[in-house]
């Protein structure tokens, strides 16, 4: 969530994909079902089905845990930093433990500074249990795998952490309690079907990096179809597989296809894929019937930039793998993916990135989602940053911080002019687009609020600045005429804010 409203702030909103309720949050509805097969009785707050950052309707029910989960990412810390405070303050005292890549990262910094009392790091399916076991008395605090605490003492403490659950182990946990689910909130399901990516992109921020499990075929599709019977609690009978990428195991996803097939099974899948996956043969022809949408990580334009980001791919094969799936009448299911001003790029790389993928679209159909990049900590490039005293955790404590001007200059090294022109570009192939596709939104792209909050476009004109008023009072007639920067002619308003991936049916 963030404030709508500018500078006044406004009021609270949902942002990003907590927006539009895709699917629900796969964690929490997971843990809930390991903690419940465990014997406890456990009361789910989904604050994004609720469309707001309240606990009040929750009250009751939360003053009488004995244990306050809250899971978060970076993006959503600041709205669980928002409960923890509307938690104390209502007199609830139960501990609290955090979990998510968020706390994962940062727990010593939370646990000095927040009122909660646990983060566990990394998997929770092992921890979490455990750590309830141990405040029931059996079993010590010491033994919880992956838990960071604070004694009585206010020392910090941090248990070793486990092994990787294994690939085997996976599909042995208890679905996720999906009969909690509000009706007609969300479009789809999720469900993992793998964890971790085999690479290391420098952008990336995904926990498990060169490091993938993948459960078989039959066990995932076992799950699969356990959960498609809660299906008609959403609003479009899709599953979304959140792997980071489905396709890791071009194989294993092809057995995947084989074995719903075989089940008679019709899922509509949205999944991530790589394009060298993609060129895998046999896999699009397995995978296509169902598949709904998916998204490529296209990511750059230009082939220094893959090289750059460690992406393990080209243009070359990014632009095979268009052509597959356009010989598969697949174009309109895929978002290819990219992102404009990595730190390095100049206007003239983001240009070319900005070519390619008007290429890709023009040529084979595809559709398009233009991202700027945005310091998300995690990744390689924000560790860097951070080295350099550019950016640390406490930055994303509370609301804003993604529309922040120097959060967002920090990592962008373009000016906002050129940022502006760039804007103008894009907006110029959008009508082209649309002429091409009427009624179809095949590229989807916003203006950085940051930049059209802090620097809007007048304000860029050098001639009318403060410093030129008062020269022009001191000295009549020798200050130049202002001249402002016109907008962009004939083109409606721009998009502001962060883009979203394109959804098959969407509302």
């Amino acid at each position: 969530m963030d404030y709508q409203g500018g500078r006044s702030w406004g009021r609270l909103r949902p942002i990003a994909m907590d927006a539009v309720r895709e699917c629900p949050p796969y964690g929490i509805y997971m843990l809930a079902g390991v903690l419940g097969s465990a014997g406890h009785d456990v009361t789910l707050v989904d604050l994004i089905a609720a469309g707001s950052r309240s606990v009040r309707p929750w009250l009751e029910d939360l003053g009488q845990c004995g244990l306050i989960g809250i899971g978060a990412t970076s993006m959503s810390w600041p709205t669980a930093h928002d409960v923890i405070r509307q938690l104390r303050r209502a007199g609830v005292d139960a501990p609290i433990v955090l979990g998510g890549i968020h706390p994962t990262m940062f727990d010593r910094h939370l646990l000095r500074n927040f009122d909660v009392q646990y983060v566990v790091r990394g998997e929770g399916e092992v921890a979490l249990p455990t750590l309830c076991a141990a405040l029931e008395g059996k079993g010590d605090l010491s033994a919880v795998p992956n838990l960071s605490w604070r004694t009585a003492e206010g020392e910090i403490v941090r248990n070793a952490v486990a092994p990787k659950i294994d690939k085997s182990a996976l599909p042995e946990f208890p679905l996720p309690d999906y009969a909690a689910l509000p009706a007609g909130i969300y479009k789809g399901l999720a469900i993992e079907s793998s964890r971790g990516c085999a690479f290391d992109c420098s952008f990336c921020s995904t926990s498990y990096r060169q490091s993938w499990r993948g459960m078989a075929a039959e066990r995932f599709v076992d799950r699969l179809e356990a959960v498609m019977a809660h299906l008609p609690r959403t609003r479009y009978r899709t599953t979304h597989i959140i792997d980071d990428e489905f396709s890791m195991n071009p194989k294993r996803a092809i057995e995947i296809a084989t074995v719903i097939r075989q089940r008679g099974l019709h899922p509509k899948l949205v999944y991530d894929s790589r394009a060298t996956d993609l060129l895998w043969p046999g896999f699009v022809d397995s995978i296509a019937e169902f598949t709904c949408q998916f998204l490529v990580g296209a990511e750059c334009g230009y082939d220094e930039g893959l090289k750059r980001i460690g992406k393990g791919s080209t243009c070359k094969i990014l632009e095979d793998a268009a052509r597959v799936l356009h010989q598969h009448n697949l174009s309109e299911q895929v978002d290819y993916s990219f992102i404009l001003g990595l730190p390095w790029e100049t206007r003239a790389e983001v240009e070319k990135t900005i070519r390619f993928a008007m290429h890709l679209h023009a040529t084979y159909g595809v559709r398009v989602l233009l991202q700027w990049y945005c310091q998300i900590p995690g990744s390689r490039l924000w560790e860097e940053d951070r080295r350099r005293a550019v950016v640390t955790e406490a930055m994303y404590d509370d609301y804003g911080f993604f529309r922040d001007p120097y959060m967002f200059r920090s990592g962008v090294q373009l000016t906002p002019a050129e940022i502006w022109e760039v804007g103008d570009m894009v907006e110029q192939l959008k009508w082209l687009a649309k002429l091409m596709t009427p009624g179809r939104k095949m590229i989807e792209f916003a203006f950085p609020l940051a930049i059209h909050q802090s620097f809007p476009r007048e304000s860029l004109d050098t001639t009318d600045t403060g410093l030129a008023s008062l020269r022009q009072i001191a000295h009549p007639g020798r200050a130049p005429a202002a001249a402002p920067m016109p907008p962009s002619a004939g083109l409606p308003p721009m998009e502001v804010g962060i883009p979203q991936r394109h959804f098959v049916g969407v509302d």
